[in-house]
């Protein structure tokens, strides 16, 4: 019996053991799980959301490590147009024109591909009615398409189309314009995107020094946006060099002023007769395509331009200004015996916008030498009233035919901010305009002033 009971506590004593053993391993087990579940609720404390929506700047994806990314974004704009004595600009139009479009439709792709290398996509969906023969489209435009390089310490390289380093009207993104358009002198010498290899400093340097600079060829561009040939013998563009530099100071906490400047020089090879048009629309408008500006010139050789911009907020206040000259230096037509002269146009524009309600502020980003926007806060938004003055003279008594006219033009309006991403623009303006002479010395459309109103309003949303 004492042998049975003897076994039985022996293997009662395994037991117990057995079980406190398991307990503790289970325990141990525990223990260990609970502290990588710490150490994970750690690390990921440390770390943002890698998606994620951000204000202006779309839906972003971003890689733990910050080496990789995505980012879509877009922006919407639906433009109502009304312009008067719109007979004196284009005889097919009725003396009161009323219009309406899509001006932009654009969605925007770009990603970070790792060790600074990235790629950016943006075609833009509307279909512009007054681009090329006013009466048709070109459907989808792809803006942006290039790979770029991204170098510590030294900028951003950009392969590809690209807007080109440009004037600051020109430069500020259509996003961020306090008017619905730019200056018309602006289309008469228009840069815009173009094919090849572009440099940015965006800070690498400091940022109040601002630097860009641009290697290009190809027809998009220059004269205009959809650069168009004239003549019966084709026209290449050779090539193309620009740069615009800025720098920002900042005055106080919503305090800063820019100065800046930039310059282009292009040239390009063809035949004798081969001309270039060069246009712009009344007072910017765009939806209806009503030109004051619409001639060309022959036997350009190459052309230059450019010139100095100032910009300065100072709290609800702020004020800019840009001149811009432009010079088609042109070849003598052999086959017709003709000395043809130098054509010297120039433009400028002063600038104002004032914040009423809201609070808000023009920003002004010291990293790209442009407007950085606006961002508004307030409750029941942001509400500014804007006006701006404009001078272009584009006469020139060898341009042909149609209209190379002079002008001045009053611009006013009001802009009210809903949130940072959604506003809604009215502006209106007064041009008076008088043609120039041809090359007989005749006046080249029009014996009398022609001075169209129009009034314009976009609701604009950005994502």
């Amino acid at each position: 019996m004492k042998k049975i009971f003897g076994t039985i506590a022996a293997f009662s004593g395994v037991g117990v053991a057995a079980m406190f053993n398991a307990a503790h391993a289970d325990q141990a087990q525990i223990d260990a799980l609970q502290n990588a579940v710490l150490e994970l609720k750690q690390e990921m404390s440390k770390e943002k959301s890698k998606a994620y929506f951000k204000k202006g700047k779309g839906l972003s994806i971003e890689s733990t490590d910050g080496k990789y990314s995505f980012q879509m974004k877009g922006r919407i704009m639906y433009d109502l147009t009304y312009i008067t004595n719109s007979d004196q600009i284009n005889s097919a139009s009725n003396t009161q024109t009323f219009g309406s479009e899509f001006r932009r439709l654009r969605f925007s792709i770009k990603a970070n591909v790792g060790d600074g290398w990235g790629v950016a996509f943006q075609p833009d969906f509307a279909e512009t009615i007054s681009d090329n023969s006013n009466t048709s489209g070109k459907g989808v435009d792809v803006k942006d398409a290039f790979i770029s390089k991204k170098i510590k310490g030294i900028g951003t390289f950009k392969f590809g189309n690209a807007k080109s380093a440009g004037g600051m009207w020109e430069n500020t993104s259509s996003n961020s314009l306090l008017f619905m358009e730019r200056p018309m002198y602006n289309e008469v010498a228009n840069l815009a995107h173009r094919m090849g290899v572009h440099y940015d400093t965006g800070g690498a340097f400091g940022n109040p020094f601002h630097l860009a600079l641009s290697l290009t060829w190809g027809d998009e561009g220059a004269w205009r946006q959809e650069q168009e040939n004239a003549g019966a013998a084709a026209q290449d563009n050779d090539y193309n060099i620009s740069v615009a530099a800025h720098y920002t100071q900042k005055l106080g906490k919503k305090n800063q002023v820019m100065v800046g400047g930039s310059f282009t020089h292009e040239t390009f090879v063809g035949g004798d007769l081969v001309s270039r048009k060069f246009e712009a629309r009344a007072q910017g408008v765009h939806t209806l395509g009503d030109k004051v500006i619409d001639s060309d010139l022959v036997d350009i050789s190459s052309y230059s331009y450019g010139g100095p911009q100032f910009a300065y907020t100072d709290g609800p206040l702020f004020i800019a200004g840009e001149y811009y000259y432009m010079k088609a230096t042109r070849d003598d037509d052999i086959t017709l015996n003709i000395n043809f002269g130098d054509a010297k146009f120039h433009g400028g524009s002063l600038f104002a916008h004032y914040f009423v309600t809201g609070g808000a502020n023009v920003k002004i980003s010291d990293k790209k030498g442009k407007i950085g926007g606006v961002k508004c806060k307030a409750k029941f938004g942001c509400t500014a009233l804007k006006v701006m003055y404009e001078k272009i003279d584009a006469t020139h008594s060898e341009a042909t035919i149609a209209k190379s006219t002079a002008g001045h033009i009053a611009h006013f309006g009001i802009n009210h901010y809903f949130n940072s991403n959604v506003r809604l623009m009215i502006d209106g303006a007064k041009g008076f305009y008088r043609n120039g002479l041809t090359a007989a010395g005749v006046e080249a459309r029009h014996s009398a002033e022609y001075n169209p109103f129009s009034l314009q309003t976009r609701l604009h949303l950005k994502f």
